[in-house]
């Protein structure tokens, strides 16, 4: 957990179940680097993260390459 205050985050993934692909929640990410699930109807355990599809005007550092801007997030798959 970092120490800086989360002052504002943004949704960075879809949350989906693995069985209905039904949308769960969303993984938000906090300006201090944090990532936390918002669920919709409480937690769930068999789901699968689904990034957002960034256009290439979207990217801040490079706009002719549409790269994720999240990180590593495969150890949420067993959260």
């Amino acid at each position: 957990m970092n120490t800086k205050p989360r002052l504002t985050g943004e949704p960075i993934m879809r949350i989906l179940c693995k069985t209905s692909e039904n949308l769960v929640g969303y993984l938000y990410q906090w300006n201090n680097g944090d990532v936390q699930p918002a669920w919709f109807d409480g937690a769930m355990a068999d789901v699968r993260y689904e990034p957002f599809i960034q256009t290439p005007e979207q990217n801040p550092v490079d706009p002719m390459i549409p790269g994720p801007r999240q990180q590593d997030l495969t150890q949420l798959e067993k959260a």
